[in-house]
This record gives C-alpha cells, sequence and structure tokens, in this order.
C-alpha cells in the first residue's frame, strides 16, 4: 500500500510540476484549439498535458476488457445521473456509433434511474449502512444455496 501511494504521489508531484513548468504559447494554445475546438475548456497552463490525457484516456472505451458499446452505455448512464447536458448527447452518440440499440439505451438509462432511486430511498431514510451491508450478505448466501 505504501509503494502504491508513493507512486501515486510522485505521479502527482509530476503532474503538479508539469502545471507549474508548461504553459503553452499564446500560438501553441490557439493552435490546440484549432485542432479541437473542445479543448478550449482548458487553461493555458495545463491545455498540453489536459490533452495528451483526453486523448489516451479514449482506451478506456476503444481498448479495454469491457467492449465500446457497453462502455459507452455505461458513461451513458453515469452521464444521466450526473444530469450532464454535454456527457449525455455524447455518449448517446458514442453508444449509438458502437452498436447500442434504442433499447439497450432506454436500458441504460433506467438503471441509472433505478440505482438514484434506491440510493434516495436508503440515503434518505437513513438506512445503518452496516445493517444494509449485512442484510447484503445474508441475500448473498441465499442465492448460493
Amino acid at each position: 500500500m505504501i509503494i502504491r501511494l508513493s507512486k501515486i504521489s510522485s505521479i502527482m508531484i509530476a503532474f503538479f510540476c508539469c502545471i507549474i513548468f508548461a504553459e503553452v504559447s499564446d500560438k501553441e494554445y490557439k493552435q490546440l484549439i484549432k485542432e479541437d475546438p473542445f479543448n478550449a475548456i482548458y487553461p493555458k497552463v495545463i491545455i498540453k498535458e489536459a490533452t495528451e490525457y483526453s486523448d489516451k484516456s479514449m482506451a478506456l472505451y476503444e481498448q479495454s476488457d469491457i467492449p465500446e458499446k457497453y462502455a459507452q452505455l455505461i458513461a451513458l448512464a453515469v452521464s444521466a445521473a450526473f444530469k450532464c447536458q454535454y456527457c449525455i448527447p455524447a455518449h448517446k452518440m458514442a453508444a449509438i456509433d458502437a452498436g447500442a440499440t434504442e433499447e439497450e439505451i432506454k436500458i441504460a438509462i433506467n438503471i441509472a434511474a433505478d440505482v438514484a432511486m434506491g440510493s434516495t430511498l436508503f440515503y434518505g431514510n437513513e438506512f445503518d449502512l452496516d445493517e444494509f451491508k449485512s442484510e447484503l450478505k445474508k441475500i448473498s448466501k441465499e442465492k448460493k444455496k
């Protein structure tokens, strides 16, 4: 655990050093925005690293153990739960492009709504978390019988 935390700390320190010392020129900044208008959401001080991360993070959707269609359906469900007016159309389009059907899209969004409803009910009623986990274990044991 200590090794893992120190590795994470080292990565964070390196990232923050890049932020402090790697501001791009106005010309580079304009070029990065010209290449992708969405890059305009980043300040000059981190635009280079942010665009690199953005490009590399696409592997989560396109090259991971979860097929792209399902990764995009997950992202769509999370986007709906967060009520992100930017993410919803982006991930819906990407899910469709990856082969998701309208029925699968509706199911993913309804799953997000179902989770949100359950969370609201348990959280709002201040249901004891330890009791909740204990009940889940009982249910799991019963299913295994």
